[in-house]
């Protein structure tokens, strides 16, 4: 996990993001996003499959035309499958790198399928399990689409679904969602 966020700090450090030529921002790629996602999978800790629903929030940052660096913060429920009392809360920060695989343009219009990676960290409050603190790392595919325009002042919105294997010392989850992002 240590070896994962050395490799994309070193990646950071040493990418930039493509110079703007003050042409037209629909060729140059989406700019900086902010953004929220909500979502739902499994957990495995401590030998049981733990179902999460989680709210986050995220920024998106252009490297190149087709790698982007972000991080992203979750709050997320704990709740068993059995009808009981036994849930907790949990904080997941992450950061990774997202590439571009496939994209199709149409005037203001793009959609697209990126593949991404990255690792972080999660801190688990259980009613049962107590506090736990879990090395986390994700492999994924997000798609979408994305609108851009020049004359708002909020230039691009961008609506994407994501799959996410989750992996935390206790074996790989599994994480399904949908957000929305802003950027200008």
């Amino acid at each position: 996990m240590v070896k994962t966020l050395l490799c994309l700090l070193a990646l950071c450090a040493v990418a930039h993001a493509d110079d703007d030529d003050g042409g037209d921002p629909v060729d140059n790629g989406p700019p900086l996003l902010l953004g929220f996602r909500l979502a739902a999978g499994k957990l495995p800790v401590a030998d049981q499959q733990l179902t999460t629903f989680t709210l986050g929030l995220d920024v998106d940052h252009p490297i190149t035309k087709t790698w982007r660096a972000f991080g992203e913060y979750d709050w997320m429920w704990i709740d068993r499958d059995q009808m009981t009392m036994q849930h907790g809360s949990g904080h997941r920060v992450l950061a990774g790198l997202r590439h571009t695989l496939a994209q199709k343009r149409e005037g203001h219009f793009r959609t697209y399928l990126d593949v991404e990676g990255g690792g972080g960290l999660s801190v688990l409050d259980d009613s049962v399990l107590g506090v736990r603190m879990l090395p986390t790392g994700f492999v994924g595919l997000r798609g979408g689409y994305d609108f851009m325009h020049t004359d708002s002042p909020s230039r691009v919105f961008e609506f994407e679904i994501l799959v996410r294997a989750i992996i935390v010392d206790d074996g790989t989850g599994l994480l399904a969602g949908f957000g929305m992002q802003w950027g200008n």
